[in-house]
């Protein structure tokens, strides 16, 4: 079933797809909490008003999922900031580049596969980012990628199911991206073409389709029970859950 979302967008201009998980009724009535998490990109050429935009919202922690070559490229520049605690964690380390995923795929490339497979042979990663989450000081956390789109999107799924949102919203809260970054998307999809994929491939690797999390949460819920299931298999245990959970709701 489809749903319209209303999002926390933050509107900084020259910056794409930043919003916070907050505004979402849980299963039992909650409302998951504004500017307490936020998702993105890597704020890459973000303006000195904006960063404290940032600040003056409680931001306390920074978690930067992206691998090293890339944040050599473009440094998160609020790394050093001493107001903020920057935390970074590959989250698909180990896991093989999108571009040989796509290649090796015969006919239409599925990225749900690619999540399905960072959820199964990145588990370390994905706890390492959840307790960073749990534990952090007390104030905002932002946690990124490059887009805010593949890793940042199975965090953020982790995060709402384990709060109690229904998976109709979660998987409609992914698919905002193809709105809220879409000119992201754009200056992507050039880079990806001259990389040398197809245009119809390229769509396919940035394209951020509701069906596609719907197929990311049915693995869950086949392969380990659930979401909270697979918490509890990478190491989650109740304690930290609830700690997750206090944070957004």
């Amino acid at each position: 079933m489809a749903v319209t979302l209303t999002t926390q967008a933050l509107p900084y201009p020259g910056i794409h797809n930043i919003r916070c998980l907050g505004g979402y009724e849980t299963q039992d009535g909650s409302v998951t909490k504004r500017d307490a998490i936020w998702r993105g990109c890597s704020l890459n050429g973000i303006e000195a008003p904006h960063r404290e935009d940032l600040v003056a919202r409680g931001l306390a922690t920074i978690i930067d999922l992206r691998r090293d070559d890339e944040i050599a490229h473009a440094p998160n520049p609020l790394a050093d900031d001493p107001r903020v605690v920057y935390v970074n964690i590959p989250l698909f380390d180990g896991l093989a580049p999108i571009d040989q995923m796509a290649e090796e795929s015969a006919g239409s490339f599925d990225f749900g596969v690619r999540y399905i497979r960072a959820l199964d042979e990145c588990q370390d990663n994905m706890a390492a980012v959840l307790r960073t989450i749990a534990g952090a000081a007390p104030g905002g956390v932002y946690f990124h990628c490059t887009a805010g789109k593949d890793r940042t999107g199975m965090i953020a799924m982790l995060l709402l199911a384990n709060a109690g949102v229904p998976r109709d919203i979660i998987a409609e809260e992914y698919g905002l991206t193809a709105r809220l970054g879409a000119s992201l998307m754009e200056q992507l999809r050039e880079i990806i073409i001259e990389r040398g994929q197809t245009p119809e491939r390229t769509a396919q690797i940035l394209a951020s389709e509701p069906s596609t999390m719907h197929r990311v949460l049915d693995h869950l819920d086949d392969t380990y029970g659930g979401p909270v299931g697979y918490l509890d298999t990478i190491g989650i245990d109740a304690a930290t859950r609830a700690q997750l959970a206090g944070r957004l709701v």
